[in-house]
């Protein structure tokens, strides 16, 4: 029988996922090339999912029933998504993202309510653990917001260059400011990730253990990429499609190295 507090978790989680679908929806139908969309809407939609969001991820916390299962780390990276994003959005026009990502967000809500756990409760966690794991979860949402913003940027560069300037193209701001929030979201992301890394090095013995050896190599090359063009960007500066070729590359080891484990060993074995 379905406890009272069972069917209040599986509630908020499908008002959670509804409101991340309404701030989408509502993105996309403000978008017209001919006037400024009222974001006002979608901030509070987004404000309302996120906040949902955190809830969920709380109760979970308060209960012991958060992990580090495929699904629940699938939900709390689209967590730290939606976070930046909301902060994001009231600094620079990052609205387009929330199309792509909020759908995504509500599909993780409902998979890691309602699917089978598929990992162990965290238990007895210090508190330098805590910090690696949460950096690590801040800094692969901002770096695959990124990436999706590295897709946004090459399919307008394409476009620009092919002389075509219908569509999606009269959505986005210039190219200019597309390029900048890309490099912005990559420093913010690298950075967090650095931090992850360093921690990670302090705080777990067993780093180049069995188990941790292939995400540390994946990661330690993924976080290379970055930061090399990063670096290559300050110094002189580089055609914007190499620096998306070895974000994107970057970006699939970091993936590879976070999720490939798991989704192997929770979902397939």
């Amino acid at each position: 029988m379905t406890s009272p507090q069972e069917l209040l978790h599986a509630g908020l989680a499908i008002v959670t996922a509804s409101l991340y679908l309404l701030a989408s929806a509502r993105q996309l139908l403000t978008l017209d090339a001919r006037q400024t969309a009222n974001s006002k809407p979608v901030l509070w939609l987004a404000s309302l999912a996120v906040s949902c969001h955190l809830i969920l991820s709380t109760l979970d916390w308060m209960q012991g029933n958060l992990d580090l299962g495929f699904y629940k780390i699938s939900s709390l990276i689209f967590l730290a998504m939606g976070s930046v994003s909301l902060i994001s959005m009231l600094l620079r026009p990052h609205h387009m993202l929330i199309i792509a990502t909020f759908p995504l967000s509500a599909l993780a809500v409902l998979v890691n309510h309602f699917a089978p756990a598929t990992g162990q409760p965290m238990a007895g966690l210090s508190e330098g653990l805590l910090v690696h794991i949460s950096t690590s979860l801040l800094a692969f949402g901002v770096l695959t917001l990124g990436t999706f913003q590295g897709i946004l940027v090459s399919i307008q560069t394409q476009r620009l260059r092919n002389h075509k300037t219908r569509g999606i193209i009269r959505m986005l701001p210039p190219l200019d400011t597309m390029e900048q929030m890309f490099y912005e979201l990559l420093l913010a992301g690298t950075a967090l990730l650095t931090v992850a890394i360093l921690t990670g090095g302090v705080f777990i013995d067993d780093l180049l253990g069995q188990k941790l050896v292939h995400k540390t190599v994946l990661t330690s090359l993924g976080w290379g990429l970055m930061t090399v063009t990063l670096l290559v960007q300050w110094r002189r500066g580089w055609r914007i499609g190499t620096a998306l070729t070895l974000v994107f590359v970057g970006y699939a080891l970091l993936a590879l190295g976070f999720f490939g484990s798991k989704l192997v060993l929770e979902l397939i074995l």
